[in-house]
């Protein structure tokens, strides 16, 4: 990762992975049972033996195996405790669900949390382009796009030529938006450098 300076923070982690899940399920179709069994997968996936060890419900593998009953009631359960999880104020968030919670937000809410958690430390959010939903033409229109954005929080932020207290609204947004930039190109330009550097050894 790319890294730049630090800025102080006043929320903690917890509460930007929540903010960020509880944003998505108030804006999108996704309900919270979608977004239990999404977490699920993305445990057993990336940590499934850290699933196995938290007793985590392999619901894919329910839907297979288990009668409609048994399914709900575990299922049930489950949703119990990702509830309370997004509730943020009964029980401790645990760390070791915090990637799998990330990638269980649809793309534009997982840009936005890895760009406000990256940003924590000074750092962009890259993710390497040719992992899934990180397809090179995927990536550069994203780029694209976000340039439209940021040219147009700029117009307003720049409209009287200097930057300050005047543009508070703006800022947020002309800052994820910068920062979504950036990690976009740097993808891109690794992935450039990788094409290359095989290119060389090829031809070598």
């Amino acid at each position: 990762m790319s890294i730049s300076r630090q800025q102080p923070h006043s929320t903690t982690r917890d509460a930007v992975l929540i903010a960020h899940a509880s944003d998505m399920l108030s804006r999108t179709s996704m309900s919270k049972d979608d977004f239990a069994e999404s977490l699920s997968r993305a445990l057993w996936v990336m940590a499934p033996d850290k699933a196995k060890s938290k007793d985590v419900p392999d619901l894919d593998l329910l839907t297979q195996t288990a009668d409609h009953q048994t399914y709900s009631r575990i299922a049930g359960a489950w949703l119990k405790r990702v509830q309370r999880w997004l509730n943020g104020d009964t029980v401790e968030f645990p760390s070791w669900i915090e990637e799998a919670w990330v990638e269980s937000l649809l793309p534009d809410w997982r840009e936005r949390c890895l760009i406000e958690l990256a940003g924590r430390y000074g750092l962009l959010a890259v993710r390497a382009v040719g992992v899934e939903g990180m397809g090179p033409m995927k990536v550069f229109s994203g780029l694209m796009g976000r340039m439209g954005e940021v040219a147009g929080l700029g117009a307003k932020v720049f409209d009287d030529l200097v930057i300050n207290e005047q543009d508070a609204e703006h800022l947020p947004s002309l800052i994820g938006g910068l920062r979504a930039l950036s990690a976009k190109a740097e993808s891109l330009a690794s992935a450039a450098e990788s094409v290359m550097a095989s290119s060389e050894v090829q031809g070598a």
